[in-house]
């Protein structure tokens, strides 16, 4: 009884701390289904310009997106949660300029043509494609 005491009490605590180290902030937006994170408030004002740029740019699917911003020596980097992470490898060559496109676009209207890095990761914020 003691030692099950004990093993649901390292348990619990190893939980917290696990749900603490994440010290990323995030705007959420369309009922929970698209979330945008950021590390530091100096990264703020853009993850909320990317999120009113997906929802202006009828962006939102419907479907669960998460994005995340960071900025590493004055430049940001937006990554995207790919639908697919197996399919990114084979990508059509509509999909490359539609991505391409996109990254434009956000050069323009949310980066004010300040040079940003935008690539597609695996669910765990991990690149595996970077858009050119």
């Amino acid at each position: 009884m003691n030692r099950m005491f004990l093993l649901l009490s390292l348990v619990s605590v190893l939980i917290l701390i696990g749900c603490q180290s994440d010290k990323r902030k995030s705007w959420t937006g369309s009922k929970g289904q698209f979330t945008v994170y950021y590390f530091e408030e100096s990264e703020a004002q853009i993850a909320k310009d990317i999120a009113f740029f997906w929802k202006e740019n009828d962006l939102l699917s419907g479907n669960k997106q998460d994005l995340q911003v960071r900025k590493d020596k004055k430049r940001f980097t937006v990554s995207m949660i790919a639908a697919d992470p197996k399919k990114m490898s084979k990508m059509p060559f509509d999909e490359v300029q539609v991505l391409a496109q996109l990254k434009k676009k956000l050069y323009v209207d949310v980066f004010n043509q300040e040079s940003f890095t935008l690539e597609i990761c695996n669910n765990r914020f991990e690149a595996i494609y970077t858009v050119e």
